[in-house]
């Protein structure tokens, strides 16, 4: 003898579906970027997350993160808490100084390599 169980297919919970209030969790500066940290690991960006800041103007948050070679900014819709829209550039990388450490050293071995080549070609010249 075949017996077939029937299930209840379990409910499906659609955001598209009003919620009461209680159920509803209002958004702050926190979980708005606990959101957007996890929206950007979610499309690719792994790496260290660096929240810069959080501004709400109007009903929509500005979340502004860095990350090592990357800067975003996410726009959160507060009243449906949803992300409207994001974008993410390049670091534009700064006006580093030139007499860093590592470039001073190399700057003075080539001068150093120019002033021998130059004493040993101005003494075969005779001069």
């Amino acid at each position: 003898m075949a017996e077939t169980a029937q299930e209840a297919p379990p409910e499906v919970l659609n955001q598209a579906t009003p919620q009461s209030k209680e159920q509803v969790k209002e958004l702050n500066a926190e979980t708005v970027t606990a959101m957007v940290a996890g929206f950007l690991k979610r499309i690719g960006h792994k790496g260290g997350l660096k929240p810069k800041r959080v501004s709400l103007e109007g009903e929509v948050y500005t979340v502004e993160v860095e990350m090592k070679k990357f800067s975003a900014t996410v726009k959160v819709d507060k009243t449906i808490q949803e992300i409207k829209e994001y974008d993410i550039q390049p670091k534009s990388e700064e006006a580093s100084s030139s007499f860093s450490p590592k470039n001073l050293v190399f700057i003075m071995i080539v001068a150093a390599v120019v002033n021998v080549g130059l004493y040993f070609a101005f003494k075969m010249m005779g001069l």
